[in-house]
């Protein structure tokens, strides 16, 4: 199968003024706790609970990149329990 020209040409972009994009405004706080999570099955639960809990799923966590942000907490904590790591086995 060969992609035909039309296939080939890159596709325009059109700015819509009256849309805004996605995102915390300037009026809005934010902010990151990194020693618990937002996101997923486990939001809500601290890095902290989930060495314990489902230690697994912190290596896992460690290695995939919604878990970059966390990445910090998570090798304080495994450290602080005394369990080793792949992404840092210098670290245990």
């Amino acid at each position: 199968m060969t992609a035909s020209d039309d296939n080939r040409r890159p596709f325009g972009i059109t700015w819509e003024p009256n849309r805004l994009p996605v995102g915390p405004g300037p009026a809005e706080v934010t902010s990151f706790d990194p020693r618990y999570l937002d996101f997923g099955h486990h939001a809500g639960r601290s890095i902290e609970e989930l060495a314990k809990a489902d230690p697994g799923y912190l290596e896992w966590l460690s290695q995939h990149p919604s878990g970059a942000r966390y990445r910090g907490e998570i090798a304080r904590v495994r450290l602080a329990i005394g369990a080793t790591t792949r992404l840092w086995p210098q670290l245990g």
